[in-house]
């Protein structure tokens, strides 16, 4: 089985468990890990909230993730857009935006990339209050620069971890990886 085939099993497992409601997402192929994460929510969702650290960044990050242009270069938390067959609303979760939506039993929160706040205690503390208060049936964390993360207490306030590996799908980026130092 593809590393690509496992992520989208997993996920799809996650979204369809009535029993679990939060899952991190952590792998070194940041493209890879949106472009299943996106996909699967697709299938299973109508609408749902990207919440991310940098609305400059999230337009290029889909269109990376997907190769597709799905959203326009700057996005605005006050506008919905369609990716693929959902409305989505983007938003900030780093700074305080006009529009912040909570979600409810038939939407998805995807926080992505989370990486940024987890190593920066106020601004953690801060992250894990706006997670608190989704109304989301399902949440799901992405990191990027997995290499940077030094503190994953994030782990004990999920449900289910995944790391999403590219050993056989994308080999080059662990040989990257291990031959720059960033990860053993």
């Amino acid at each position: 089985m593809s590393d690509r085939q496992n992520a989208i099993n997993t996920i799809t497992s996650f979204l369809k468990d009535e029993n679990k409601r939060i899952l991190l997402v952590r792998g070194y192929d940041n493209d890879a890990k949106l472009n299943a994460i996106i996909s699967c929510l697709n299938r299973e969702f109508n609408k749902g909230i990207i919440r991310t650290s940098s609305m400059a960044d999230i337009s290029t990050q889909i269109y990376f993730a997907f190769k597709e242009k799905y959203l326009p270069d700057k996005v605005k938390s006050t506008t919905n857009y369609r990716l693929g067959r959902m409305t989505v609303n983007i938003s900030s979760y780093a700074t305080k935006t006009r529009t912040n939506l909570r979600g409810d039993e038939y939407t998805f929160t995807l926080y992505h990339p989370v990486q940024t706040v987890l190593d920066d205690p106020k601004r953690y503390t801060e992250f894990l209050k706006d997670l608190n208060k989704s109304e989301s049936s399902k949440i799901i964390l992405s990191t990027t620069n997995e290499w940077s993360i030094r503190e994953w207490d994030i782990e004990k306030h999920v449900d289910e971890v995944f790391f999403y590996s590219v050993e056989n799908d994308n080999p080059e980026i662990m040989s990257n990886l291990r031959n720059n130092g960033a990860i053993q």
